[in-house]
């Protein structure tokens, strides 16, 4: 497993009406592995991120990322293919702002 860091670096809002388990059920093997980590929120854990997933209209997306500018693209992969559409943001080791994209419709991407 690669080197995740000690903090969050990777934010994500997701524009849908759809319930943080359906979105939760777009992280799928063998890529993913998702767990129910409270009574509405889920955890998703890959090799490279163990991202929460929680709150409703829009639903967020967070947790620590490896890499976070290569790996925060391949976090918001499965919601495009899903023809959701959003935003993420990704921070380097001293929380400043590397970046922030949109996905999805927004971005003309589905």
């Amino acid at each position: 497993m690669a080197k995740l860091p000690d903090r969050t670096n990777f934010y994500a809002s997701v524009q849908t009406d759809v319930k943080p388990e359906a979105v939760a059920r777009l992280f799928a093997p063998p890529v993913w592995n998702v767990r129910k980590s409270s009574w509405t929120d889920f955890e998703a854990v890959s090799e490279f991120a163990e991202v929460v997933i929680e709150s409703s209209n829009p639903v967020l997306v967070h947790g620590p990322v490896a890499d976070v500018a290569v790996n925060g693209q391949r976090i918001v992969e499965p919601l495009v293919a899903a023809g959701l559409s959003g935003s993420f943001e990704c921070y380097d080791e001293a929380h400043a702002l590397i970046f922030e994209r949109a996905f999805g419709a927004a971005d003309g991407g589905g």
